[in-house]
């Protein structure tokens, strides 16, 4: 079975954490704010945590930003980044 990883939280732990599993595996990064998943989806961290070539990298490896929980349904590893 293919490890597909769920990361709920995309701020300072998990956004980067997210950018890095996805240069090896499919990766879901989840976030209840959907201004700041709109924002990623489209190339740009408001945060800084990573810049637009690592935001659009991660997108170009197939890593999906959503703040629909059934979005991760697929996944078999979740990694909780939330206070």
């Amino acid at each position: 079975m293919d490890n597909k990883i769920a990361i709920i939280g995309l701020g300072y732990v998990g956004l980067p954490l997210a950018h890095a599993f996805s240069e090896k595996y499919k990766v879901v990064g989840l976030d209840i704010n959907q201004e700041r998943i709109q924002e990623l989806k489209s190339g740009f961290d408001r945060t800084l945590e990573l810049s637009k070539a690592q935001v659009n990298e991660s997108i170009q490896n197939g890593m999906v930003f959503s703040a629909d929980m059934e979005d991760a349904k697929a996944c078999n590893i979740f990694i909780i980044t939330v206070p």
